[in-house]
This record gives structure tokens, C-alpha cells and sequence, in this order.
């Protein structure tokens, strides 16, 4: 008996709750969205990268040219600020984005790495 009345008090309980709730508004006609264009999704821009050596150098029109491993030559319009270092023969790396271009040389690993595994190898004298 006691479960019964435990189970109508609790049913009454939450009815209750759902008559004190605010009446809901009525539904409004669905607002006519604008049809967007598909043309204005942004594309992700790719960067376009180029490893090589300046081949040439034109201050004129402030053009470098970069051969890359495979021997592809490749020309690059540069800000003039940007070619003040640069010279033939020097490896760099050239990435392009937004059709503007930067520049940054490719500097020789001095081999730290190698005499540290070396000096790791290198039986210990004396034990």
C-alpha cells in the first residue's frame, strides 16, 4: 500500500511542475533564410614551397631564379628589402602565399649530432 501511495504523490508532484511551466509562444512562420552563394566559401589557400639554389638573381625587376633537386627552374618576384642578402649559389627555401614570397636560407648542419652518438660509442679506458 505504501508503494501505491508513494507512486501517486510522485506522479502528482510532477505534474504539478508541468502546469506552473510558462505557456510556450506560438509557432512563428519560418524565417526565409537568404540563399547564400556557394562561390564565397573560402578555399584554404595553399602555400607553395620551393627547396633549391638561386640560380640567378635580377635586382631589376627584383627576380630570383631557384633550381631545385630535380633541376626544375623556378622564377620568384621578391620585395627589394627581401633580396638585399640573397646571393647566387645560396641554398634556400622559397614559400609563396598569396602570390607574395618570402625567403629564407637553408642553413648546413654542422653535425653536432654525429660526434655526440660518437662519443657515445667510444669504448671507455681504464675499466
Amino acid at each position: 500500500m505504501n508503494k501505491y501511495l508513494l507512486a501517486a504523490v510522485t506522479i502528482a508532484a510532477f505534474s504539478g511542475m508541468s502546469f506552473a511551466q510558462p505557456a510556450a509562444a506560438p509557432a512563428a512562420a519560418p524565417a526565409v533564410k537568404a540563399e547564400k552563394p556557394a562561390a564565397k566559401k573560402e578555399v584554404a589557400k595553399k602555400v607553395e614551397v620551393t627547396n633549391g639554389e638561386i640560380s640567378a638573381i635580377d635586382a631589376a625587376t627584383n627576380e630570383i631564379t631557384v633550381k631545385d633537386a630535380k633541376g626544375a627552374e623556378k622564377k620568384f618576384t621578391l620585395e627589394a628589402a627581401k633580396m638585399a642578402g640573397l646571393t647566387q649559389g645560396e641554398k634556400v627555401k622559397v614559400s609563396v602565399k598569396d602570390g607574395k614570397a618570402s625567403v629564407k636560407p637553408i642553413m648546413k648542419h654542422e653535425g653536432k649530432h654525429e660526434t655526440k652518438k660518437a662519443d657515445a660509442k667510444k669504448p671507455e679506458a681504464g675499466k
